[in-house]
């Protein structure tokens, strides 16, 4: 049996260190989305990711999301594997309402639900396959319907980021 080599060790530190290279640029990244959004909403409420369910506001719509990573079968692909997907990805809520959205995370990375064009940003902290981590916040629909692109801005699976229904979707505004 063959024994490790020191440029296979190499390898490993330089894709650790590849690793949170990608996480900080992720991070200054959803901060500038944070504070482009802050500007474009000026004087408007945003909503805001929380780490404790809240009740929701009488006549609010609802919608429950469970995140699932590859090894826990989130979601099979059209390169016939499992990848980490939001289940569901696509969802709709009438034009002028309120949605409350729960997000259980079973995955041990951290996500997002970005969606600019809601003005939705919302930070999902990583959990585990015994104890999610829930997340809760709200959507306040604009009265134009129409299709609102969300999608998570953190380094996870690089095949879900860039396919509809796992680690991208749309919320549509009917």
């Amino acid at each position: 049996m063959p024994t490790p080599t020191t440029s296979n060790r190499s390898d490993s530190g330089f894709t650790q260190l590849a690793a949170v290279v990608a996480v900080l640029i992720s991070i200054a990244a959803l901060l500038a989305v944070a504070f482009k959004l802050d500007s474009m909403h000026a004087g408007e409420q945003v909503a805001t990711a929380a780490t404790e369910a809240a009740a929701p506001a009488t006549g609010a719509e609802e919608v429950r999301l469970v995140i699932k990573s590859d090894e826990e079968k989130g979601k099979k692909g059209s390169d016939g594997n499992w990848h980490d997907a939001f289940l569901p990805a696509d969802f709709s809520i009438e034009a002028g309402a309120t949605m409350k959205v729960t997000v259980d995370n079973y995955d041990d990375m951290p996500h997002t639900f970005t969606a600019p064009g809601l003005g939705v940003n919302a930070t999902i902290p990583p959990g585990s396959e015994d104890q999610a981590s829930r997340t809760t916040f709200t959507i306040h629909a604009p009265q134009k319907a129409g299709s609102y692109e969300w999608f998570c801005a953190l380094p996870c699976d690089p095949w879900s980021m860039t396919h509809f229904g796992f680690m991208k979707g749309h919320v549509t505004v009917v």
